[in-house]
């Protein structure tokens, strides 16, 4: 049996990833099991798959509370393990990994796979407590007989930042999507909002954090001179009330849409002109490869890691643009938080349809290397290693 272990199934990228690959799995007719620390669910569960939960609680909110079940976690999973006969326990987001990893140092004799989603730096701690913490996730990773990155830049980071050159067994895999499913409902027609004909519209798509700088877009289209420009808003977040103060501030009201968490963005996204990723960080952003699928041509921060790794894979992805705008192969690229570069990538993209149409035909051919199925054998591969040497 082979275990999909993660922290719970609350609204993120990464577990909307788990949930395609269990999908896929069940598919390929694996014999899964799904580890959940916490009970916090925003999207459903498959119910072909059984569920354990190593906690009773919906989330451990308290972050210093979080570290103790770490610990407490670890023999519940191993207890687990040994009870199934699970051969492998693949790990989604840091506690989960951490918890396998202890699981691994306390005996059990599991393949762990750890996948990471996101950029592990820590950069903003102070020195001492830095150096710690690099230390005790380098110790964490080398528990794990397989670490895989979801991208390439992702993965160099993690070598270079943690020491985890000499890993023997760390991959790229990237995250899979159901290109055909993504297709389907993009065909939907929103019933809630109209698509004026003689407008144009930018669209935004994610968590309404800090990080993602969905302010620098309403900024950026107060700069615009085109009038017929407006922008759509999907997500929800803590920075709700903070956006629709800039937009009130800068008398965009009429112009700024915020219209919520949407089941199925796609038919949102597959009708606007242009679509925007203005965040400061990000690990392979699922939404721009989306976004690709519904024929949106995409303009992106250069943040590390994922975008530029998507948009221009030919390019040097070691680096970030500074001062310019950059056309990639499949979208174009500003410097985080430059809200004129970002505007300027706006203008070029109204006033030039031929672009448009080059970057949304390219975009078709990119996506194939996402498409779920090509993803799932590459996990399955790794799994049949496994067991072999089990």
């Amino acid at each position: 049996m082979i275990s999909i272990f993660i922290n719970s199934f609350t609204s993120g990228g990464a577990e909307k990833v788990v949930l395609t690959l269990l999908q896929k799995f069940e598919q390929k007719n694996l014999d899964l099991d799904l580890v959940i620390i916490e009970k916090e669910q925003f999207y459903e569960l498959p119910k072909q798959v059984s569920s354990t939960y190593l906690t009773q609680f919906d989330s451990l909110e308290k972050g210093l509370l979080k570290i103790p079940y770490l610990f407490i976690c670890a023999p519940k999973l191993k207890k687990h393990v040994e009870a199934n006969n699970i051969k492998i326990v693949q790990s989604h987001l840091p506690r989960a990994i951490f918890i396998n990893a202890f699981a691994k140092m306390i005996g059990s004799k599991h393949h762990a796979q750890a996948i990471i989603h996101a950029r592990i730096n820590f950069e903003d701690k102070p020195w001492v407590l830095r150096k710690f913490i690099k230390w005790v996730y380098r110790k964490v990773l080398y528990q794990m007989d397989t670490v895989i990155s979801i991208c390439d830049v992702m993965k160099n980071e993690v070598n270079e930042y943690l020491d985890l050159k000499n890993h023997p067994n760390h991959l790229r895999i990237y995250n899979p999507h159901n290109l055909e499913k993504i297709r389907k409902m993009s065909n939907e027609i929103p019933i809630d909002f109209i698509f004026s004909p003689d407008k144009k519209y930018i669209i935004c798509v994610g968590r309404w954090v800090g990080l993602k700088k969905f302010g620098d877009v309403i900024q950026a289209l107060s700069q615009l001179e085109n009038d017929n420009v407006e922008l759509i808003f999907i997500g929800n977040g803590e920075e709700e009330m903070a956006l629709k103060k800039i937009t009130k501030a800068l008398d965009l009201e009429k112009a700024v849409h915020f219209l919520g968490y949407r089941d199925n963005p796609y038919q949102y996204l597959s009708r606007a002109d242009i679509y925007v990723l203005s965040s400061e960080t990000e690990g392979l952003p699922n939404i721009i490869i989306e976004s690709m699928v519904c024929g949106t041509p995409v303009i992106s921060s250069d943040c590390i890691s994922g975008p530029r790794e998507i948009l221009y894979p030919t390019s040097d992805l070691n680096i970030s643009l500074k001062n310019k705008i950059e056309k990639g192969t499949y979208g174009i690229l500003y410097p985080v938080g430059e809200v004129e570069l970002l505007k300027e990538s706006i203008n070029l993209l109204l006033e030039n349809k031929d672009l448009c149409n080059e970057f949304i035909r390219k975009g078709y051919e990119r996506i194939e290397e996402f498409d779920d199925f090509k993803i799932t054998q590459k996990y399955i591969e790794t799994f049949s290693v496994a067991l072999e040497k089990s």
